[in-house]
């Protein structure tokens, strides 16, 4: 009985999947019961600058810059309503995060978003296809540019407005004053795009005091029969009495429209204040009956500093009085307005400027907290806006505002929201502390694990790490190691007691960022001036802003040098030309002569991918791109052991590379592995950093150190023997040994696996990276091995502090116990569904076997 009626259930799931997406004709749908604008990012600190519109029933994206996904992956946005997204402009700062949006929409069950705008963004999308790491949703292009768009919640119309030789985008200032390239970018048309949105007024509000007054049961109010009168003739109970719609209906409350407009420089002030059409379109009475006319709200995408401008508030003060002298509110009776507020301020602004400096995600701040004060204040530093006095107090200060619901002028926080119907307008949540002691306190859960037990364990932690590694001492410390653990690790004294390399983790996650990790991205520091990443995932950039802040950000993105792409997974890659980008603009902003295109080391597909957004985008060249098997023997030769593919010397392009190596004075040795056909992993070996004039100058008697970075891939012997007796293996670890199974078919590593690699390959350490979202907290590994040890976001190591990580492995799980119990719990459920899945016998191998033993039992009790 019970298997019937499993499969009775899995049934009816089915069906609720398949109406789950079907699609109503809009004459059958009416108006939705709620509508709300909500704040994404205000583009602070080169975040994205993207609304999120919902109705309860769908969502609409407006702008979706990179770092979108991860915005609502931690304020927990369904994405399985967004079906629209809405462009102002075909920006790489406006599309860069519509990939992995659409992976996540795919992932929730989206069939088709319908992006509206550019045309341009689906063929962006149609690029994307040969390096996505699994299926996206479909992007359609809608037809807005011609019609209105036109659903059960909206009437959207789109106005292009057109510059010819603008100077917009390619800047990194907080003044809305522009700077030009001095490259064929600022002869492009720049477009941007404004949006009309007005919104289908339901004709008639349902009064239920009034309903339960004439008698009509509670049961008939919450069933479809209730329809029969807001839309039919009316409604006859069992009693025999009919009740007309008059009686119990009252017209509905007002829902106001908003109009969205990105103005990106001073020049297209005017165009916006001469656009007639546009102002034609809100005054204009509309001639269908649910369609209002004018605005109540309007939505200011600009640059810091712009709206306050005397050119711009001129516009604003002419472009309002003319909305106002069509508005419809004074012509409404008091019953369907929220209240005499409302009239004080005939139209809301909403500036989304970049000013707002609440940060848009917090699960980073928590993570990177907790390591500091509890493992290694070194190790894991504080990130900017909690370690900064004047962030903080910035931060505080702009939480504790809270404007009223309708005031006239309100800056943009993230997760503001206004709220359209009902129309109750501006809402701003609150927002919790950065305070050090607040997320401590907020980190440790009863049910699990308490503060006071958890620190008795970190007091053990401490004692084992002083009696081991006494120069250890206070966790922070980085003094001499002892030739005894030298000796140990098998490591040379040079590689564990310079200053460089200096490698700081961005993301250790896999294919899509989560609340406490990013994806792929690991900055190294070679000397004082010099830097390079390691793969560069999307919201690298970010990441970078919210560790250093934008003064020291900036500077290392100055001294940025090289990128290693490992393979074309978009998590690998996605974040380069955000990177690229603002590179670009600062060195252009420091008027320094210095070449703005940043080297790019990676597989040929790159190249279609990097001349494309070239096409695509009017930000000019900004990438100089090193093609692998252009400036390597690839294949590697069969002969070549280790089987790391040679420089090749045959050109001015291979020698510009080497070139490159050179002034950077270090050696990169690609080694193919088999996670994609094209996909890489790295050695890389650079000298004793010498910390003065007086050290050994002579490159042959100095001692190298050698970190190898495995990208993606599954055990492979190539990568064993090229890195054999390296310093640091870099080594991803997708999967726990429970979901081998998972891995294998993926072609990535395990835990288990990962460290065998780094036994094979006598690496003195192996760090781990890459993790599943499975283990977003952390992975799955609380045993102590004395040479293998987890990456966090944000880790920062010298090869001198590697000796300290393992003490710290089995003790992660008291710092994160709830995370680690459900993980527990979660693979503990996995490996016996897989036993079950693997031991089941048939029913009628089950009905044989138990006849077979009724059979031998009866012959037992005979004989």
């Amino acid at each position: 009985m019970k298997f019937h009626s499993r499969i009775l259930f899995r049934g009816f799931s089915t069906s609720l999947q398949l109406t789950k997406h079907y699609k109503f004709p809009w004459s059958e749908m009416k108006p939705p019961g709620t509508i709300s604008i909500t704040v994404l990012g205000t583009g602070h600190n080169r975040g994205p600058k993207s609304l999120l519109l919902d109705t309860g029933m769908t969502r609409y994206l407006v702008n979706c810059g990179e770092g979108t996904q991860r915005i609502l992956t931690e304020h927990r946005s369904k994405a399985a309503r967004i079906q629209h997204a809405f462009f102002t402009q075909m920006s790489w700062d406006y599309v860069s995060g519509l990939l992995g949006v659409a992976l996540t929409a795919r992932t929730a069950g989206v069939k088709k978003l319908t992006v509206h705008g550019p045309p341009k963004v689906e063929e962006l999308m149609q690029l994307t296809r040969h390096f996505a790491d699994c299926e996206t949703t479909d992007i359609v292009c809608s037809e807005i540019l011609s019609k209105p768009f036109i659903d059960n919640a909206f009437r959207v119309r789109a106005f292009p407005v057109s510059l010819g030789t603008p100077s917009t985008t390619n800047i990194l200032e907080p003044d809305y004053k522009r700077v030009k390239f001095d490259d064929d970018a600022s002869k492009k048309e720049v477009t941007t795009y404004a949006y009309y949105f007005q919104t289908l007024q339901p004709r008639f509000k349902l009064d239920k005091a009034k309903c339960l007054a004439l008698g009509i049961p509670r049961p008939v109010l919450e069933s479809s029969a209730v329809l029969s009168i807001l839309d039919g003739p009316g409604l006859t109970l069992e009693n025999g009495i009919f009740i007309a719609s008059d009686q119990v209906t009252s017209p509905a409350p007002f829902t106001p429209n908003f109009l969205i407009l990105d103005c990106p420089s001073a020049e297209f002030i005017p165009l916006f204040a001469e656009n007639q059409e546009l102002l034609s379109a809100i005054t204009e009475q509309p001639t269908e009956e649910n369609l209002y006319s004018g605005l109540s709200l309007l939505i200011h995408l600009l640059p810091e500093g712009m709206f306050s401008s005397a050119e711009y508030q001129s516009f604003i003060d002419g472009f309002t009085k003319r909305v106002t002298d069509h508005s419809p509110l004074k012509k409404l009776p008091e019953s369907q307005l929220p209240g005499p507020d409302v009239l004080t301020h005939s139209v809301h602004h909403l500036v989304v400027d970049g000013s707002g400096c609440i940060p848009p995600v917090r699960g980073i701040y928590s993570q990177s907290t907790i390591l500091h004060h509890f493992f290694d204040a070194r190790v894991y530093p504080l990130l900017h806006d909690v370690q900064s006095a004047n962030r903080k107090k910035a931060i505080t200060e702009a939480a504790q505002h809270r404007p009223s619901p309708f005031d006239s002028v309100v800056y943009a926080q993230p997760q503001m929201q206004y709220c359209l119907r009902p129309w109750t307008g501006f809402q701003t949540p609150e927002f919790e502390s950065l305070d050090e002691t607040h997320l401590l306190d907020e980190a440790f859960d009863p049910l699990y694990v308490t503060r006071e037990e958890a620190e008795t364990q970190f007091a053990t932690m401490r004692s084992t790490l002083d009696e081991h590694l006494p120069s250890a001492s206070g966790l922070s410390s980085s003094g001499p190691v002892s030739d005894r653990l030298h000796e140990q690790q098998g490591c040379t004294q040079t590689a564990f007691t310079q200053p460089y390399p200096e490698l700081t983790f961005l993301g250790t996650a896999s294919s899509s960022p989560s609340k406490y990790r990013n994806i792929s991205c690991i900055l190294i520091q070679l000397s004082p001036d010099d830097y390079l990443m390691l793969d560069c995932g999307e919201g690298s950039l970010n990441q970078l802003y919210a560790l250093h802040g934008p003064t020291v950000a900036g500077d290392i993105l100055r001294r940025l040098r090289l990128i290693l792409v490992t393979h074309m997974h978009a998590d690998h890659h996605g974040g380069i030309f955000s990177v690229a980008l603002a590179r670009a603009r600062l060195l252009q902003l420091d008027n320094s002569g210095e070449s703005p295109l940043l080297p790019i080391l990676a597989p040929p597909a790159f190249a279609r991918w990097m001349t494309s957004f070239c096409d695509l985008f009017s930000h000019g060249s900004i990438v100089s791109l090193f093609i692998l098997p252009s400036v390597y023997i690839s294949p590697c030769p069969t002969h070549l052991r280790p089987p790391i593919c040679p420089l090749r010397l045959d050109s001015s392009y291979a020698m510009e590379w080497k070139s490159l190596l050179d002034r950077l004075q270090l050696e990169i040795h690609p080694i193919k592995v088999p996670h994609t056909g094209t996909s890489w992993a790295y050695m890389l070996r650079g000298p004793q950093y010498k910390l003065s004039s007086e050290e050994v100058e002579e490159k042959e008697s100095q001692t190298c150190w050698s970190l190898v970075y495995s990208g993606d891939t599954p055990e492979c012997d190539d990568l064993v023997e090229a890195g054999r007796h390296c310093d640091l293996l870099i080594h991803e670890a997708t999967m726990s040994d429970e979901h081998k199974d998972l891995a294998d078919r993926a072609r990535h590593s395990t835990l288990g696996s990962a460290i065998r690699t780094g036994e094979s390959m006598r690496a003195s350490f192996t760090l781990l990276n890459h993790f599943s979202q499975r283990y977003g907290r952390l992975p799955m590994l609380d045993t102590f091995r004395p040479s293998v040890a987890t990456a966090f976001d944000f880790m920062k190591i010298r090869f001198d502090d590697l000796r300290r990580l393992p003490y710290y492995v089995p003790y992660y799980k008291y710092a994160f116990g709830k995370h680690w119990d459900t993980q527990q719990a979660k693979a503990e459920a996995y490996s016996w569904r897989k036993y079950r899945e693997q031991h089941q016998e048939r029913p009628e191998m089950t009905v044989v076997s138990k006849s077979n033993a009724e059979s031998k039992q009866s012959k037992t009790v005979c004989n």
